[in-house]
């Protein structure tokens, strides 16, 4: 089986863990969408009774339940993997004796000890363009049970706690100046059965990182259990167990006892992230920000630097509950086609029309796309709730597979895709050769909770020269336009701008409308003016000078007479001295 396949396998069965393990064990109240702000709505909890559907798509709503944790599986010739296991470190039991550690960790704050794979910087930047550097971070939770120490030899991140920083001034919706850092990272190692770590490596395969307002509140808050196959639901491989009480799903993340709310974003700010990784990651950056700034460097000790500047956006939010026989006919298809994947409820019956489930999908990708486009229909094309979000992420090896070469054989972060609807295309823009355009595909509401007009965003930034690559452009500069093209074929106006700045191509579009528009860029590069050599004129022949030859001028004698003196005067032409007249 190919490395890079069985790389889609792992992530793409850490996904269906994060998703499929997910079972709502303590019953929660819901938080009424009208009564709060949108930052802290929720879905309701399940209705009690068979035959209740719904789908949830919310940015990072995996971040507050998955914890740092290492386990071991094994993965037979088909790509097919074991039961996981939960190790302390690399040489616990089952790590030793099974061929596949993965490790998920949040990364810290750069220190003396933690030197690399950690979070070199967090700031903010008022409206003037002061910058504002958080202090103070603190892990939340305090500590738990699976963070494990990293090892830099063998590129393997300390697992730890999620940290909340003060940034002072900047003040939240909450009326606080607490922001928790998510810095999630997935890391795989492959080595032989029944043997330690010797000379193998981790691989980081993806980086997600969130920031968020919070403000801590006290309730009937439990920890979240990381499980592992010996303590996870039959049929699933590992997963999280929620015994809070109180509705903890507006949670950036949860201790016993506390909770860190989702607070709003302030007005006027952009954050920014600086993070320091000892191996580089290539490919491309999607996420939920507006108009980013993004640096990606080498230090001296060969690690990768990645900063992120950027205002947060607006991001709709579905996750209404139906009864079965309101659902459309497409729905209820797709249901019973056994094409619901992970999320809360009871998966034995989550393919029946008796199913009380509550499908949760991520936010990119084209599965995700096309299960929200069954699903607009269903909620009249309107949100349930629209939030502040600022994140990014890493785009899987594997799902570049279909790339430009230009893109995909590249060894260095050559792009970065940013929008604020519901469902994106995470990875790069299809290059329409027929077009000659880059289209990216994007699905929201189009209206949000309140039934206003919601607008749509869209931020390309990609190097200058993956961009000339792709087009077979030369040096000379690009000129580029964008085309919003409606899901009913008509045109839309929106604001557009364009530059190319310290090597990368950006290109920006706002205030078209959804609900699933073509984003369409079109490079254009001016064809060298032709260099105009004028002839060689004739040179004009110098004349040959013309000598005249004049005839030799003799010498004449005539005399001169003064009373009886007489003189005889010879020159060429003779004249007679004063007082003497020339005689014949």
């Amino acid at each position: 089986m190919s490395e890079g396949l069985q790389e889609e396998v792992i992530m793409k069965k850490l996904l269906a863990a994060l998703l499929g393990g997910l079972v709502l064990f303590a019953s929660v109240s819901p938080v009424s969408a009208a009564e709060t702000p949108d930052e802290w709505w929720t879905p309701s909890a399940s209705p009690q009774g068979d035959g209740w559907r719904s789908l949830f798509l919310s940015d990072n709503s995996t971040l507050n339940r998955e914890p740092s944790r290492m386990y071991a599986r094994d993965f037979g010739q088909d790509g097919t993997p074991s039961p996981t296991f939960h190790c302390a470190t690399v040489d616990s039991p089952k790590c030793v004796e099974l061929n596949h550690i993965t490790a998920n960790a949040f990364l810290q704050p750069c220190s003396v000890a933690i030197a690399t794979n950690c979070i070199e910087s967090f700031y903010a930047t008022d409206s003037s363009g002061n910058r504002i550097d958080a202090i103070n971070p603190i892990p939340y939770p305090a500590d738990a049970l699976l963070d494990f120490k990293g090892d830099d030899a063998m590129n393997l991140p300390t697992g730890g706690a999620p940290t909340i920083w003060n940034i002072p001034g900047a003040t939240h919706g909450g009326s606080g100046d607490t922001y928790i850092v998510q810095a999630f990272t997935s890391s795989h190692l492959k080595k032989s059965v029944n043997s330690k770590v010797g000379s193998e490596k981790f691989s980081m395969n993806s980086m997600t990182v969130n920031v968020t307002p919070v403000t801590l509140i006290n309730g009937r808050y439990v920890r979240q259990i990381a499980q592992d196959s010996t303590t996870s639901a039959p049929g699933t491989q590992n997963g999280v167990r929620h015994d809070s009480a109180d509705e903890w799903r507006f949670c950036a993340m949860i201790d016993n006892g506390t909770c860190a709310k989702r607070q709003s974003f302030p007005q006027g700010f952009t954050f920014g992230v600086k993070v320091r990784l000892q191996q580089k990651l290539s490919g491309w950056l999607h996420g939920r920000i507006y108009n980013p700034n993004v640096s990606i460097s080498i230090n001296a000790k060969l690690e990768q630097i990645i900063e992120v500047s950027a205002s947060p956006v607006m991001v709709p939010v579905v996750g209404e509950w139906f009864r079965w026989e309101n659902l459309t006919a497409d729905i209820q298809k797709y249901i019973l086609d056994g094409k619901v994947q992970g999320g809360q409820g009871w998966h034995e019956t989550k393919s029946l029309a008796t199913g009380n489930f509550q499908e949760m999908i991520s936010t990119s990708g084209k599965s995700s796309m096309d299960i929200l486009a069954l699903w607009i229909p269903q909620v009249q094309d309107k949100a349930s709730a629209t939030q502040s979000t600022w994140t990014f992420y890493t785009l899987p090896q594997w799902e570049m597979t279909n790339s430009n070469a230009c893109i995909k054989d590249a060894d260095d972060l050559v792009g970065f895709v940013t929008t604020n609807a519901a469902a994106y295309s995470a990875g790069p823009p299809a290059f329409n050769r027929e077009l000659q355009s880059l289209d990216y595909k994007v699905i929201a509401p189009h209206y949000t909770a309140k039934g206003e007009v919601f607008k749509g965003s869209y931020d390309l930034k990609i190097r200058g020269s993956i961009a000339r690559c792709i087009y077979g452009f030369n040096e000379s500069p690009i000129q580029a336009s964008i085309s919003i093209l409606a899901d009913d074929g008509t045109m839309q106006v929106a604001t557009q701008t364009v530059s190319e700045k310290a090597g990368w191509l950006s290109l920006s579009a706002n205030g078209f409308t959804y609900s699933s528009p073509t984003i369409s860029a079109k490079l254009t590069q001016k064809a060298p003016e032709p260099v105009v050599v004028a002839p060689s004129a004739t040179p004009t022949p110098t004349p040959s000078p013309v000598v005249t030859i004049k005839p030799a001028v003799k010498k004449m004698t005539i005399t001169c007479k003064k009373g009886k003196t007489v003189k005889k005067v010879t020159a060429f032409k003779p004249t007679c001295p004063t007082g003497f007249k020339k005689s014949a």
